[in-house]
């Protein structure tokens, strides 16, 4: 774990864990590829192809590049840690899970890629998003510490 993350969880501060950029990229491509078949069917198509070509404009030309572009340049938060607070999900409902609601921290698989889960003490589980913009390994280490750290003073 970085000592960079530890100091700053001592002093108080959140860690913000965003989505990773790379699925971004394909949807801008993906928006641009359906925006020059739009122009290409308004440019040379007839009544109801001429209609498709709009609404692919519309739709994949002033709405979707802007999103992707903007998803690009500022990622949504998928995870927070705080050492007072606990942990941050967005899949759950935006809500913090406290340190006394988390009974281990786990490595696991998702797929073939490696993942943690969070081992809660109601009995369920939560495995954490892979598009993390983080190491595994490297949030295995910050958040089993600040269990490991949490349990003892409870």
């Amino acid at each position: 774990m970085s000592t960079d993350h530890a100091s700053r969880l001592a002093r108080g501060d959140e860690l913000d864990y965003r989505s990773v950029r790379t699925g971004m990229v394909f949807v801008l491509l993906f928006c641009l590829g359906f925006t020059v078949i739009g122009l290409c069917l308004v440019g040379g198509g007839d009544g109801l192809l001429r209609m498709l070509g709009v609404a692919l404009l519309i739709f994949f030309g002033a709405v979707g590049i802007p999103v992707a572009v903007w998803r690009l340049v500022k990622p949504t938060i998928e995870l927070k840690v705080s050492a007072q607070d606990g942990v941050w999900l967005r899949d759950r409902r935006a809500t913090w899970l406290g340190w006394d609601e988390i009974a281990a921290v786990e490595r696991d698989a998702v797929g073939s890629r490696p993942a943690v889960t969070l081992r809660l003490t109601e009995g369920g589980s939560h495995t954490l998003s892979p598009t993390i913009a983080a190491s595994p390994a490297e949030l295995y280490a910050l958040l089993s510490e600040q269990q490991t750290i949490r349990a003892r003073r409870g």
